[in-house]
């Protein structure tokens, strides 16, 4: 008898615990910001736990916020973390060498009735969520065997079919199910989209395979799971080849699994690298209310494009005159349409990149320059060599192994071009350091010629290395590399400034004529060559002392305006000196041999003739140089750019190449991004520098479409708008800066993560101070990536206007300023319209003589 009563009451305890808990594998959920999966769900008789599946990069951090929430669907009332297991809370947790994490959370316990649940994380720093997690599942919907991503399995693993619990993705569009019937291992699914009605035959086969299919006598084996086949034959199987150029667009279009009305987010942004104009072009994506979405943009040669989205960061490659279905389900991408089998290949391709830019950065004040190069070359070759040993035992179409060759190399070239900036960011860092503890170790090395020897010479006539994005960046390092510097102690002469004037039709009074036939006599070839030995021994001394003493000198020039001070000797640093120990300032002893030098630098009658001349044209040399300031900074920047431009066709040992018509292209560009054209005669004569007809030609329709952007901007603004968060496009931006009419706003896009925004701001505080009784308006813009007790702490310091906007709002100015990274600057007039849409960095004196020639107009 007591051995059955045992035995009653452990089958009872048996039966209770199972009553009590209930398991859901791999549940199905809507949209996701996670970086990983959520693989289990235990719903206990006190608690539900979720079990997760974190991929993220090895070496960097997550966190779990202590305000991390599970929440129904039909409710608010959120029920917060209690406890985790596998991972800390409200700690940050870094990842390992394998990337990869598994953990549980735990929340109170979810009502029997609740079918969904959401989870998120409420409290600031927090940007996880996933939405419409499915608890308990509806009767008649589609079956479990069936939900999934179905890729063919003949190698290829191109996805045709997705059916998940509401919706399916078929042929580029999102159906509704209307009808599912189920008998044995067959299956009928009746699917709609608007008036159009679509039947999906299935059969369920051994090992989770399924054939599908529009035919029933014709179905395709389909899975899950990706299948290896190297042996797979892709038709019209070859690389690109030239011409790739062409002035078109192209279609990016897709869907995002489970998307809600009830995200934050209801749009993305595509950035395109348009090595042409060497910027970043953004565009706006918007997203439906069942997650599709679609836009055209133009394009010039098959590339890849960033995609950022509420859910994740992801890369496309996209072709001139094709479409590119991008189905985001997670943190995991399916494609559809002309591209799909490249962009499927690619994406399987994106393990091999291996280079660690942490450790190497933070090793790189004790590298040597052939030690670095070695670093950068011999992960090259070992990505090479995995390329190579992958297709081998997967199919991988020519063009995806092109693409991810060019990829390979170009990376590989930029990392070793990168070596001087990186060190000289090192070098800056521990100048800056306060104490001697929190420098970091630097050697001094010097880098020689034979360092840049990797650089293939054909490289700069390769135009389908433009077929990686790359090649963007490489051009950039390219034309930085120490290498290719140009000495800057040179400086302009009157009299050639007067040349380059004359060539480009500007009008110069007799006056001024007069005026440079003299300056002839005090700027000979003796004396520049003088100056320019000075500015050698003594420039970085001349620098560092300009700087020391700047609130000095702005009291001796401020001083000499007033005429309460009169020079005593013609070199302004001799006066400085004497000023400085007048008020009791002791030089250095470089300074002091500085001075000395400067003394004696010129002659007593090279001295008297710039007396004379000084005398006679000091007033119309001034207006001279203010006349023509704007062009003699582009003179000024021609020179600088034609010395370079000598130096590296030295390098490369031709005159003429592809790469320099694209650098000269790029320059031209910069121009267009003010919302400034060219006119007829000058756009020719650029067009005429460039030797390859496609870039000429592509120039002549960029200034077309800057002209016309500038029409339509004319014929907008106008609205009369309250509230920030109700508008978009172009209203959003003008409610933001419609209180500061008649005022100068100059608009600072940033965030508090961001370590050169917090720079630039603390650096134009005395600028700010100098100019806080002008017309002028600091305005500071952020987004939500800005957590909201960081931000307000922030700002109490930060003297001016702020808003934090929306994720929404800020892709819209992200797309109306092409914002591509930040600090990104925007100069707004006393109309309220926009002048400069992106400035670039400035000096505190540049910024405030840019911000006055505004005021004064």
């Amino acid at each position: 008898m007591k051995k059955h009563s045992f035995i009653y009451l452990l089958l009872m305890l048996i039966c209770t615990n199972v009553f009590a808990q209930k398991i859901i594998e791999n549940p199905d959920y809507g949209n996701s910001t996670v970086s990983g999966d959520v693989t289990k769900i235990e719903i206990l008789e006190d608690a539900t736990v979720l079990h997760f599946h974190i991929k993220y990069r090895p070496g960097y951090w997550i966190s779990i916020p202590k305000k991390t929430f599970i929440k129904s669907v039909d409710s608010e009332e959120k029920l917060f973390v209690t406890k985790a297991e596998g991972i800390p809370l409200n700690k940050r947790y870094f990842m390992p060498e394998s990337g990869e994490v598994d953990y549980k959370l735990y929340f109170p316990k979810l009502n029997k009735s609740i079918n969904e649940i959401d989870f998120g994380e409420a409290n600031d720093g927090g940007t996880w969520y996933i939405y419409n997690i499915i608890i308990n599942e509806e009767e008649g919907g589609i079956p479990k065997v069936l939900r999934g991503n179905w890729m063919l399995t003949d190698g290829s693993n191109q996805w045709h079919y997705g059916f998940h619990s509401k919706k399916a993705i078929i042929n580029k569009k999102i159906w509704n199910y209307k009808s599912v019937e189920k008998k044995g291992k067959k299956i009928t699914v009746v699917l709609e989209n608007g008036s159009n009605v679509k039947t999906v035959y299935a059969k369920l086969l051994k090992n989770g395979r399924v054939a599908l299919g529009e035919d029933s006598k014709n179905l395709q084996n389909y899975s899950l799971e990706k299948t290896d086949n190297p042996n797979y034959e892709l038709a019209n199987n070859i690389e690109y080849k030239e011409p790739i150029f062409s002035l078109g667009e192209t279609t990016y279009s897709g869907a995002i699994k489970g998307f809600t009305s009830r995200a934050e987010q209801k749009t993305g942004t595509l950035h395109i690298n348009n090595a042409f104009l060497g910027n970043q072009e953004s565009h706006l994506i918007k997203i439906a209310d069942d997650g599709s979405f679609s836009i055209k943009i133009p394009i010039t040669h098959p590339q890849s494009a960033f995609v950022r989205m509420s859910n994740g960061a992801y890369t496309v490659f996209l072709e001139p005159g094709r479409e590119t279905f991008h189905y985001i389900h997670g943190n995991k991408s399916f494609f559809m349409g002309e591209c799909a089998q490249l962009n499927t290949d690619l994406q399987a391709l994106e393990f091999i990149r291996y280079f660690n830019h942490q450790k190497t950065r933070k090793n790189i004040g004790v590298t040597s320059p052939e030690d670095y190069k070695k670093i950068c070359l011999d992960v090259r070759d070992k990505e090479l060599k995995a390329l190579e040993e992958y297709a081998k035992e997967h199919f991988v179409s020519k063009k995806a192994l092109q693409i991810k060759k060019l990829q390979i190399e170009l990376s590989a070239y930029q990392n070793v071009l990168g070596y001087d900036m990186f060190r000289g960011s090192l070098k800056r860092q521990n100048e800056k350091a306060k104490s001697e503890k929190k420098k970091k170790p630097f050697e001094n090395f010097e880098v020689n010629e034979d360092y840049y020897d990797f650089l293939p010479k054909d490289i700069i006539n390769n135009k389908l290395a433009l077929l990686s994005n790359d090649y963007y960046f490489f051009v950039n390092r390219l034309i930085y590399a120490d290498i290719f510097k140009v000495d800057q102690s040179s400086r302009l002469i009157l009299a050639d400034i007067t040349d380059w004037l004359q060539k480009n039709n500007k009008e110069l009074s007799v006056e001024e004529l007069e005026m440079v036939e003299m300056s002839k006599q005090i700027e000979t070839p003796e004396i520049i060559k003088k100056e320019q030995l000075f500015r050698k021994a003594h420039g970085k001394v001349m620098q560092a002392f300009y700087k020391k003493y700047q609130e000095d000198i702005k009291n001796y020039s401020h001083s000499l305006k007033e005429n309460t001070l009169k020079p005593k000797h013609r070199h302004f640093l001799v006066n400085m000196a004497e000023y400085l120990k007048d008020k009791g300032k002791i030089l250095s002893d470089e300074e002091k041999k500085m001075v000395e030098a400067a003394k004696i630098m010129k002659t007593k009658e090279e001295l008297e003739k710039e007396r004379v001349f000084n005398e006679i044209y000091w007033e119309v040399r001034n207006q001279f140089y203010k006349k023509h300031q704007t062009d003699i900074s582009t003179m000024s920047r021609e020179k600088h750019y034609a010395k370079r431009d000598k130096k590296i066709k030295a390098f490369f040992g031709k005159s003429d190449a592809f790469l320099y018509d694209l650098i000269r292209l790029q320059r031209a560009g910069k121009k267009l991004e003010d919302y400034q054209v060219y006119s007829d005669d000058e756009l020719t004569r650029v067009q005429g520098e460039l030797k390859d007809p496609f870039l000429a030609n592509y120039l002549a329709k960029a200034n077309e479409r800057t002209k016309a952007s500038i029409e339509e901007n004319k014929t907008k603004g106008g609205y009369t708008v309250n509230e920030v968060n109700k508008t978009e496009g172009d209203e959003l931006f003008d409610s933001m800066v419609k209180k500061f009419k008649g005022k100068v706003v100059y608009v600072d896009f940033w965030a508090t993560w961001c370590g050169p925004c917090k720079s630039g701001i603390r650096k134009i505080i005395p600028l700010k101070e100098e100019m806080k009784n002008e017309d002028v308006v600091f305005l500071y813009i952020t987004n939500q990536t800005s957590p909201e007790g960081t931000w307000k702490n922030a700002i109490a310091n930060i003297k001016g206007e702020h808003y934090r906007v929306s994720a929404d709002e800020w892709n819209y100015l992200s797309d109306k300023f092409k914002i591509s990274g930040i600090p990104h600057y925007t100069l707004v007039n006393k109309k309220g319209e926009i002048v400069k849409p992106k400035m670039g960095h400035n000096s505190n004196a540049r910024l405030k003589t840019i911000l006055k020639a505004e005021m004064e107009k």
